[in-house]
């Protein structure tokens, strides 16, 4: 007891320590202050990484949300887009020419197409003579003369059943497009319209990054190459990802791949999904699913069975819902980790109110995930 009641005169003895105790208390509420301020400004950073294989619309993806979010395509875009597209209409010509080709081989050895829309397949004139040019690949330059051709090609019935029935993603789907738009494309005055860039094909080599701001939190996206070649860059983008946005195209279950003819493009989508959520770098990243191209997939359900590509799919053949079921639980069941959510959208990166109205629920959640993460919620 008496210890006890001598301890506050051995305070007041000694006033110096009392003074240097409250003098250093301004000092660590400035220190402490700053690290929360640090800490706030990094839970506002958000690192998402885009990846997806070659013609899944990935990049489309990116364009749009550079375009939402960044105050629409600048001049550069325009003055860049104008000579992919010029490339595009030249190279996907070709490549579609060569699948006539081919078509035209097969049915000289096996006879007309096989079905109740029985097809035959001729070249004559003007439309022989563009073919040969296009199988050649003589020039790259698209002009009048080339224009003219390709017009010539597109109008006839064996080049649209070509496109109809073409089964590599060497001709892209927005090829079509380009084709009826050729005219206006050539004229001396063009300049390249929000469509226009957004559906030109250029394949992204390489990373490209973008980042902006929304209600005070900030989004670096970051496009990788998504041919088999390019995948290896992906490895340097592994550290500090907040989400992975995944995009695969619902459409490409009847097509093979560009840079192996014997792979269905369908099951590449689902091995490289397989790979990104069970990778070990990913363990605490978000995994957000994009089933994109479901434009496309809803015209082709109708005419297209998802059978072929899935021998245990027992539904419908025309039925879009129940197929779309069916894809959406073949990617879910590749993950391993029983305890982790995948958040799975369906997409069109065409139509911009659509990825404007996705990003929006992503990057919301993106937001709460990272609250949660350190412990606010």
């Amino acid at each position: 007891l008496h210890s006890l009641t001598q301890l506050p005169s051995v305070v007041e003895d000694h006033p110096d320590q009392n003074m240097g105790c409250a003098a250093s208390d301004p000092q660590n509420q400035r220190v402490e202050d700053e690290l929360m301020a640090d800490r706030a400004k990094m839970m506002r950073e958000h690192r998402l990484l885009l990846l997806g294989p070659g013609n899944s619309g990935k990049s489309t993806f990116f364009k749009q949300l550079c375009s939402i979010h960044a105050n629409g395509f600048q001049d550069i875009d325009k003055v860049n887009a104008r000579q992919d597209i010029y490339t595009c209409i030249m190279t996907q010509m070709h490549h579609l020419v060569n699948e006539l080709m081919i078509n035209i081989q097969e049915q000289e050895e096996d006879g007309a197409d096989a079905g109740d829309d029985a097809f035959e397949y001729k070249l004559t004139g003007e439309v022989k003579q563009a073919a040969e040019f296009f199988e050649s690949m003589k020039g790259t330059e698209l002009n009048a003369e080339t224009a003219k051709m390709v017009t010539t090609l597109w109008n006839d019935p064996s080049i649209k059943r070509a496109f109809e029935k073409r089964t590599s993603l060497a001709v892209v789907d927005s090829a079509s497009y380009f084709f009826e738009s050729v005219d206006r494309i050539v004229s001396g005055d063009y300049h390249p319209t929000n469509d226009d860039i957004l559906l030109v094909r250029a394949s992204t080599t390489g990373i490209r990054t973008a980042s902006f701001e929304i209600e005070e939190n900030r989004f670096t996206i970051v496009d990788v190459g998504g041919q088999r070649n390019e995948r290896s860059k992906w490895i340097h983008q592994f550290s500090v990802v907040d989400a992975i946005l995944f995009v695969a195209s619902l459409s490409c279950y009847d097509m093979n791949l560009f840079e192996d003819e014997t792979t269905n493009a369908m099951h590449e989508s689902i091995h490289l999904f397989d790979n990104v959520v069970n990778n070990r770098y990913f363990r605490n990243s978000s995994i957000i699913l994009f089933l994109n191209k479901s434009d496309l997939f809803e015209t082709k359900i109708r005419t297209k069975s998802i059978k072929p590509c899935f021998p245990d799919y027992d539904g419908d053949d025309n039925d879009k819902n129940s197929a779309l079921e069916y894809i959406s639980d073949i990617f879910a069941s590749v993950n391993k980790d029983g305890g982790r959510q995948i958040y799975t959208h369906v997409t069109c990166a065409t139509d911009t109110s659509n990825v404007q109205r996705v990003f929006n629920d992503v990057q919301h959640g993106i937001v709460v995930a990272s609250l949660a993460k350190n412990g606010i919620m």
